[in-house]
């Protein structure tokens, strides 16, 4: 932690000073370890060099943040060059971008960056290790979850990158600190999207960019389905609730390499609309969610089923809700982008 993030950061209880007490300094001047002591005289630790701020007490939140911890700390199961590749171009089209490296350009032409939820940087990381990224604007990663430890091993390196643990709902940034906040499938694995959606607002500056993603809800058989399989998994561990995705993905995969596809009328009292369908994605996106793409490996398809269904707090919504809560946060849409599995937003904050 260097003082440029230190000069962002307060209590996040009492918005208050926070004194760097007991420190360890590297030789370029930043901490590695020691302490940060609010106006209130609670102390918050610095450890590898990330100042730690998480205080949860909601069970619900306990579990997400370990479930995310954990998905993020199995990086085989995700860091293969073709999963990855099929995901930047998912990001850039719905982001409206031209290239990942035009996405980097932007990006660096900013000035403070808070990615809220950064798990293991995995969507930063599309833009920040692209030859566009100079460091010229200033890259803060949040998350609630041990996956911070991972963003700093994978993406400390990059220039100008800064991390932080802590809570979406409570985070320890002065008003207006940042002109631009990335949010990618966050918001909604909080208590509240709303309150999430608000908390980011608030350390938005004036006329800065909110860019995020968050679930739309589904067909209702889909909606009960989700639910029941994230019940029927609760109580499992993480290593055993992994393991149960494995069937189902297999199920997934069974569907795609039928390769067959059925023309299916409008069927309102589901939620289906007229088309014509390949089987596994008239299931996917109405009964069931068994994702499988043939670019990815196997686990790297498990990884997406368990990042959907594992997570205690997985929040759906409609457009109706989302438009409303933007202007609640006196955020201007500049970009709506909808899709069946979500709304990708750009938004601005009202001067």
């Amino acid at each position: 932690m260097n003082r440029e993030l230190l000069e962002l950061l307060v209590d996040p209880s009492t918005g208050g000073t926070l004194t760097l007490e007991a420190a360890s300094v590297r030789s370029d001047g930043s901490v590695s370890e020691g302490r940060l002591r609010g106006d209130t005289g609670e102390r918050y630790p610095i450890e590898r060099g990330i100042p730690r701020f998480v205080r949860i007490d909601d069970p619900g939140q306990v579990q997400t943040s370990a479930t995310f911890g954990y998905k993020w700390g199995r990086r085989e199961s995700y860091e293969d060059a073709a999963a990855i590749a099929s995901y930047g171009r998912w990001l850039v089209e719905k982001y409206g971008f031209a290239s990942l490296d035009a996405w980097a350009s932007y990006f660096d032409g900013r000035g403070r960056i808070l990615d809220v939820g950064c798990g293991s940087g995995y969507s930063s990381a599309l833009w920040l290790q692209s030859p566009n990224w100079k460091g010229r604007a200033m890259w803060v990663g949040v998350d609630i979850s041990a996956a911070i430890d991972v963003a700093c091993d994978r993406l400390s390196t990059m220039a100008n990158t800064h991390f932080v643990q802590a809570d979406a709902l409570r985070m320890p940034f002065a008003p207006a600190a940042f002109d631009t906040i990335f949010s990618e499938g966050v918001l909604h694995h909080t208590p509240s999207t709303r309150a999430a959606l608000l908390a980011c607002a608030r350390v938005l500056a004036p006329g800065g960019e909110f860019h995020f993603y968050v679930y739309r809800k589904k067909a209702p058989v889909r909606e009960f389905t989700d639910d029941h399989v994230r019940a029927a998994i609760a109580s499992m561990s993480n290593d055993e609730a992994w393991e149960a995705m494995r069937p189902l993905t297999k199920l997934a995969r069974e569907l795609s390499d039928l390769g067959v596809s059925v023309d299916v009328d409008d069927i309102p009292v589901l939620g289906i609309k007229a088309g014509r369908y390949d089987v596994q994605r008239l299931i996917y996106w109405n009964f069931a969610k068994l994702f499988w793409n043939e670019s990815y490996p196997f686990e790297a398809n498990l990884h997406v089923n368990f990042d959907w269904y594992r997570p205690h707090y997985s929040n759906r919504q409609t457009e109706d809700e989302l438009r409303a809560w933007c202007a609640e946060a006196e955020l201007r849409i500049d970009r709506f982008h909808e899709e069946e599995s979500g709304f990708t937003v750009i938004a601005s904050k009202r001067a």
